[in-house]
């Protein structure tokens, strides 16, 4: 049946090429701008490795501290002692690492062998749990230790890209490079990373006790920590968001004459990536934002194809009149030019679904540099990492199923429905 139904489209699309050729082009492009908006979103919010487990990873970021009399007098991350003294001790928060973030860009520099050159590179300055947050594939050596991290002991893991480019080989553990002037030792190196994954991504891993004035805030309140937690389902979360909110309180009870916190509930990562810094993620504007723009995607082709497909229904008002004379419903009839129109969608989807995957494949830098505003995703010395893996999706082809099912019934629907509502001898007249 379908394969007689493709016949029937092709035949359709030979006999007027230059309809077939625009209703096809007026399907891929905004098959092609919606898919890449939606592959955007589908990189920043669903499960890319090294954040394989995003909907169970929470994140405590921004740290508010008031006086007595309710006045802003400090704001910033987490504080090592916050996080040494709640969270790692937390129960119901399963894994728990903490990233140095008060100084997003620390201007660390590579010193090459050649003695001359110097290399900037992105770190990430953490502990040994961050790996065990982030699922990292290791392709040699380990994690540096919790002792390496307490005894300040110079040595990091590197990404794959990174240690090839240092030492020609992944397999660099124990060999040595230097970084800021100080020789650091090769722990262990990691599969590349996204820096579309910005939470986790780096090129060079560190224990945070190597940052300058790491631990200056040596009391519970803003500091400069991230604090990430990697929950097993759902009911865990919702006890770790409880418990801490039970630590804010319990805290402002103790020190009500002196100060008050206002920290963040932990959040979902995936939320974090929508907005910037500290900014408050509001879903429901958002969603009315790009949900208008993707239903212009939608509505501007519908009513171009509508009113090709008008036209074209004109010219076929005999056959159809034929078909009816000889006993065919109009329910059939409205079936069949439905699934005529839809085959012709699928195939601009199909191609639509093409041109996005190419664009985001080899023009991703400037593509995603038109969303992200603020330059968190760019990487100065390194290209954007975007892997077939990250493209290819079960909710992507969805998605775009249901876009071109949508723009086919909303082009074809009412000019057949129109076209069958004229009288039978008025459309055999037509051919005269």
């Amino acid at each position: 049946m379908i394969k007689s139904y493709w016949k029937q489209t092709w035949a359709l699309l030979w006999q007027n090429k230059l309809f077939g050729g625009l209703y096809l082009i007026g399907t891929a492009l905004p098959v092609t701008m919606t898919m890449i908006v939606v592959m955007y979103f589908h990189l920043l919010t669903a499960p890319v490795y090294p954040e394989l487990n995003r909907d169970r990873l929470y994140e405590v970021r921004a740290v508010m501290t008031y006086n007595a009399d309710g006045v802003l007098i400090g704001g910033g991350y987490c504080s090592e002692a916050m996080v040494h003294q709640w969270f790692y001790p937390l129960r119901s928060a399963g894994k728990v690492t903490a990233i140095y973030t008060y100084n997003r860009n620390l201007n660390d520099w590579l010193q090459l062998a050649d003695g001359k050159s110097e290399l900037k590179v992105h770190t990430k300055y953490t502990d040994p749990n961050f790996f065990r947050v982030f699922d990292f594939d290791f392709v040699a050596g380990a994690p540096f230790s919790w002792s390496d991290l307490e005894s300040a002991r110079p040595c990091g893991v590197l990404s794959a890209s990174m240690a090839r480019r240092l030492f020609g080989t992944e397999q660099a553990v124990g060999k040595r490079f230097t970084m800021n002037y100080m020789d650091y030792t090769v722990t262990g190196v990691v599969r590349d990373a996204s820096s579309l994954t910005p939470t986790s991504f780096a090129q060079i891993w560190l224990p945070y006790t190597h940052v300058p004035g790491y631990g200056n805030y040596q009391e519970i309140g803003s500091g400069g920590f991230t604090t990430v937690f990697r929950v097993q389902d759902e009911k865990q979360a919702r006890q770790l968001q409880a418990d801490v909110r039970d630590l804010v309180r319990r805290y402002n009870v103790l020190h009500a004459d002196e100060k008050r916190l206002d920290v963040d509930c932990p959040m979902p990562v995936w939320k974090r990536n929508l907005v910037p810094g500290n900014m408050e993620v509001d879903l429901p504007a958002m969603i009315r934002f790009w949900g208008g723009l993707l239903l212009a995607f939608l509505i501007v082709p519908a009513v171009n194809l509508g009113g090709m497909i008008s036209g074209r229904m004109d010219t076929r008002l005999p056959e159809l009149g034929i078909s009816r004379a000889f006993g065919a419903g109009r329910g059939y009839l409205l079936r069949r030019v439905v699934r005529e129109n839809l085959l012709m969608t699928l195939a601009g989807g199909l191609l639509g679904l093409v041109l996005s995957w190419m664009l985001l494949g080899w023009g991703h830098d400037w593509i995603i540099g038109l969303f992200d505003t603020y330059g968190l995703m760019q990487v100065e010395n390194e290209e954007m990492l975007v892997t077939p893996a990250m493209l290819f999706s079960p909710v992507l082809f969805l998605a775009a199923f249901l876009f071109c099912l949508l723009l086919n019934l909303a082009s074809a629907l009412i000019p057949a429905w129109r076209a069958l509502r004229v009288p039978i001898v008025q459309a055999l007249y037509e051919k005269k």
